[in-house]
């Protein structure tokens, strides 16, 4: 297998997955409030689409490197635990990709000032979010404020803004997504908990216990539940009322496997949802899953994802 493999799949695509659902929500959203916008890929959204992967897959990759000895503990980072990609052209790469999505924002949105605002603060948290002495990831509840505000509004919004102005109205509607991200964000800090530990970062997960956790997950997903009959979202009501029991089942067996299975059905359900609103999707999440399916059993042996 090329090593040029291994350099995409270092971008992480699994987790480029809910960027991109959420990206397509937020522009939905805006269709569905503002003028009426086909929903498939036009020019904007597309551009939209990559130079966000190029951003969020930069700031993944400084998470990797900054993370590599807590990764490894966890047993989660097999590229660089197993020198399949080299930290110096890993550094190239997150720089490359960071800073070219930048200008091309701006080359393309520069006209368009809430847009350029909004890549500037992803920038901003997705760096600080790992990066020392800041490193948002090891501060409890400002951890997953960062998150849900990152994924469930920023990428609401930068959807929502490619193709219509910003409002209050998609401030508003962006909530439920917030609290959804919030309840999935306390479930993945979970099955981290001894890398973390052993890094003296201290997560919300690891503020709360495993039980607290649990509990405090279940009480986001409600929440995200009234916050979508409220807004009369459709979209996030499917999502969340499929979650439910996955995360009252979890309460109860409070086993990784369980924490696990609740957090990727919710994504698994979201991207459903927009695959069939819009359809074009459906090319991109089912041909990324099963590529990083295929590109990890050739050439890792495992079975991920899923």
């Amino acid at each position: 297998m090329l090593p040029i493999f291994d350099y995409l799949i270092v971008l992480r695509p699994t987790l480029l997955i809910p960027v991109w659902t959420l990206v397509l929500v937020g522009y939905y959203h805006a269709g569905q409030v503002d003028v009426p916008i086909r929903l498939s890929f036009n020019w904007c959204v597309l551009s939209t689409l990559c130079l966000y992967s190029m951003l969020s897959g930069g700031c993944y990759i400084v998470n990797q490197i900054v993370d590599r000895e807590t990764d490894e503990v966890n047993d989660k980072l097999y590229l660089i635990e197993q020198g399949y990609v080299k930290i110096p052209i890993l550094k190239v790469e997150a720089m490359v990709l960071i800073v070219g999505a930048i200008i091309w924002s701006a080359l393309q949105f520069r006209n368009n000032i809430t847009y350029l605002v909004l890549i500037v603060i992803s920038t901003v948290l997705g760096l600080m979010y790992s990066v020392r002495p800041i490193r948002l990831k090891g501060k409890p509840i400002v951890d997953l404020l960062v998150n849900a505000i990152g994924y469930g509004c920023i990428a609401f919004l930068i959807g929502w803004v490619s193709v219509s102005s910003v409002s209050s109205v998609a401030l508003q509607r962006s909530i439920p997504y917030v609290l959804c991200v919030a309840a999935a964000f306390v479930n993945t800090t979970l099955p981290d908990l001894t890398g973390d530990r052993s890094k003296n970062d201290i997560t919300t997960g690891i503020l709360l216990g495993i039980r607290r956790s649990c509990q405090f997950s279940l009480a986001l997903l409600v929440c995200a539940i009234l916050a979508s009959l409220w807004m009369d979202d459709w979209i996030a009501l499917t999502t969340t009322i499929i979650c439910f029991p996955f995360f009252v089942y979890m309460n109860f067996k409070k086993e990784t496997k369980a924490i696990i299975l609740s957090t990727r059905i919710g994504i698994l359900a979201l991207s459903l949802i927009v695959c069939i609103l819009i359809p074009m999707y459906a090319i991109l999440f089912i041909s990324t899953i099963f590529l990083v399916r295929w590109y990890y059993v050739v050439r890792l042996g495992i079975k991920y994802p899923w």
